[in-house]
């Protein structure tokens, strides 16, 4: 078996972690917030718990070198991009409180999310895999 590539292990328990914490983050953003409850919900039930659950069987897969927990991984991030852009630039425009906070948590967020779909996406990744 080849080594590892660099980073390979740290982002697949990166990403157990993160996806385990997005679940009740995501209730607590239901609880927190009153205003925005509905919109909320329907965010969390819609994106956040399907992807945490997707996530969480990805890295679990990586974690064990399972070649398809890689597209997995995959179509993990791109569905937290899919959901979180959006709502964050709806998020942006409409609620006035924290505004800042909103715009370097998104940002921030989405630079980790696309940087960690390249590293994903990388053939070294499928090469080590097989």
């Amino acid at each position: 078996m080849l080594n590892p590539p660099c980073g390979y292990r740290t982002l697949a328990i990166a990403g157990l972690v993160s996806n385990i914490l997005a679940l009740p983050l995501g209730m607590a953003a239901i609880v927190v917030d009153p205003t925005w409850r509905t919109a909320n919900i329907a965010v969390v039930a819609g994106a956040v718990l399907p992807t945490a659950v997707v996530g969480i069987v990805a890295s679990t897969a990586l974690l064990r070198w399972r070649r398809w927990g890689q597209v997995l991984a995959i179509v993990t991030l791109a569905m937290a991009l899919t959901a979180g852009v959006p709502y964050a630039i709806v998020r942006l425009v409409l609620v006035d409180q924290n505004r800042m906070l909103t715009a370097v948590l998104a940002a921030l967020l989405t630079t980790a999310s696309t940087a960690a779909l390249v590293y994903w996406c990388r053939p070294a990744i499928r090469r080590y895999l097989s």
